[in-house]
């Protein structure tokens, strides 16, 4: 069944990158490989004939977005953003006196505010950085980090070659948890403070380039965008009962970077918070950071005062350990849920990947390289008892800001429109893993690598069946799955709730999705029935 959508908001079903529109965009039929551009795209948008190219063509600025998933994604965006004018919504400048530092309490509607200071967008010629405040319930916010691509070196920024990130602020969040019309969803009353993003550097910028854009250095400032925002938030919300910080695709590195920080400034001021990553698992070609940090100099980016000291420490070494941070978010904020929202094979983060890698001839990934290494870096994060994660067996990127989001559950983007055929307690069926067959109020044998080795309840048990030595049902045919909707309600976690991981697709112990050829639509079941209870 086709996904229907605002026009505005075809983006949601053409990010996977295929050429033609298809509601379920670069699925398992089509493979992950398909979605990427091949060698000789990307070898064409950095060859400097490319440049000339553009240059006789008049110049536009981002052509290279023609190629491949991540500019399908980047142009997606820009052109959602483009259908909503940001000059039709109420303004504030925080320099202005006139303005009296942008108070909350007299905001009548969605109103962007213009910080100024140190705040810009990537280029000279980009329009001023702004962040966007829809007032709903003060005591409950929502504080999201735009996506948006990252521009990490000269052929990723370079105009004429490959920008691959947004270099103006557009106003694009208008789907998925940002539309307050949609009754399923769980933030819809609340005051959503939206940090757009203009700066391609995962809003960590305190730096100036060795590179230039038309004769003016290349000036990425996105700590001080996103410190504009927080800062704002602190002074006008300084109390708040619900605290969810968010971000997808770039912006999940935002949370990544920010959310301590934020939890930190917020300390004794919120009672429930949550930390909600969205289709960026933070992986970077091997020492592509370092370099970075090795070009602009420690003084930019170790001083940042939103580190731990474990990320600071390891800066001032030359590293910046990105699949670092959101662990370090859940050590230092054991009472907040730390989850990640991520589909399969991610077309769009995977052929970022790879251009990055092709530009350090390194090698690239293939889907399967991407899922193996996705699960690798999740089994660890599982270790932490406040993370969680939902994973769609879908080959998408982004979910949260998506018109998706009400029909997605763990089966994939289209979830709660299929036909299901559900099993009852007479049925015979499988058990998870192990070819061992049951119905109804049975125990199934244990597997080693799954829910710690222990019996649990067969797919056709009753869900109030409590017999076995771990009651959770890892797979079940007698109810359909979780919506993406129904787990977000419960973030952030209230005492006495719970959030419990969940993943579409058939389950795998690790010795065997760690084979090769073992695909991309498993479940890694050392994770599975994962579960954060905050104490009542």
């Amino acid at each position: 069944m086709a996904v229907h959508v605002q026009p505005a908001l075809l983006v949601a079903v053409a990010l996977a990158g295929c050429a033609a529109y298809d509601p379920v965009g670069c699925h398992a039929e089509k493979g992950g490989a398909a979605c990427m551009a091949d060698d000789e795209e990307v070898q064409l948008l950095q060859k400097g004939s490319r440049q000339q190219e553009l240059a006789a063509a008049g110049g536009v600025r981002r052509s290279g977005w023609d190629r491949g998933p991540m500019g399908q994604y980047l142009q997606e965006l820009e052109d959602v953003g483009k259908q909503n004018p940001m000059d039709k919504v109420e303004s504030c400048n925080l320099e202005d006196p006139a303005d009296a530092g942008c108070p909350f309490d007299q905001m009548q509607g969605p109103t962007m505010v213009f910080p100024g200071g140190k705040t810009r967008c990537i280029f000279g010629d980009s329009p001023a950085f702004r962040f966007k405040v829809t007032p709903g319930d003060s005591t409950k916010l929502l504080l999201n980090f735009q996506g948006g691509g990252a521009c990490l070196t000269k052929n990723t920024t370079t105009p004429f070659l490959n920008t691959m990130c947004i270099p103006d602020p557009f106003d694009f969040d208008v789907a998925g948890v940002f539309n307050r019309t949609t009754p399923e969803n769980p933030y819809k009353n609340w005051t959503v403070l939206d940090v757009f993003y203009c700066s391609g550097d995962l809003f960590l910028g305190n730096m100036t380039r060795d590179y230039e854009d038309n004769g003016e250095p290349v000036v990425q400032h996105g700590y001080w965008n996103a410190k504009s925002a927080v800062d704002w938030a602190l002074e006008q919300l300084p109390e708040l009962d619900s605290l969810a910080v968010t971000g997808s695709s770039a912006g999940c590195a935002g949370v990544m970077a920010w959310a301590h920080y934020i939890f930190q400034q917020y300390e004794g001021k919120v009672s429930h918070k949550a930390a909600i990553c969205d289709s960026m698992m933070g992986f970077m070609p091997p020492g592509l950071m370092e370099d970075l940090l090795a070009e602009v100099g420690q003084e930019a980016i170790c001083t940042l005062p939103i580190w731990t000291d474990a990320i600071r420490e390891a800066c001032y070494t030359g590293e910046v350990p990105v699949g670092d941070m959101l662990p370090e978010v859940m050590v230092a904020h054991p009472d907040a849920a730390v989850v990640m929202i991520n589909g399969k094979a991610d077309p769009v983060m995977l052929h970022f990947y790879n251009i990055l890698a092709m530009d350090r001839k390194q090698d690239k990934w293939t889907p399967e390289d991407y899922v193996l290494r996705m699960n690798q870096r999740l089994s660890q994060w599982n270790e932490h008892p406040n993370f969680a994660s939902y994973l769609v067996n879908d080959d998408f990127h982004t979910f949260l800001p998506m018109p998706i989001l009400p029909t997605t559950d763990t089966s994939g983007i289209e979830g709660t429109t299929k036909n299901r055929t559900l099993c009852d307690t007479a049925s015979n069926v499988k058990c998870a893993v192990s070819e061992t067959m049951c119905s109804g109020n049975q125990c199934c044998p244990s597997v080693q690598g799954l829910l710690g080795g222990k019996t649990f309840p067969c797919p056709a048990a009753e869900n109030t069946f409590k017999g076995c030595e771990v009651n959770f049902k890892p797979s079940d045919c007698m109810e359909p799955p979780t919506t993406l909707f129904e787990w977000l309600a419960d973030l952030p976690l209230h005492p006495g709730s719970k959030v419990t991981s969940r993943c579409g697709g058939t389950l795998k112990v690790r010795e065997d999705w760690e084979l090769p050829g073992a695909g991309t639509r498993y479940c890694a079941a050392g994770q599975a029935g994962k579960v954060f209870a905050r104490a009542a």
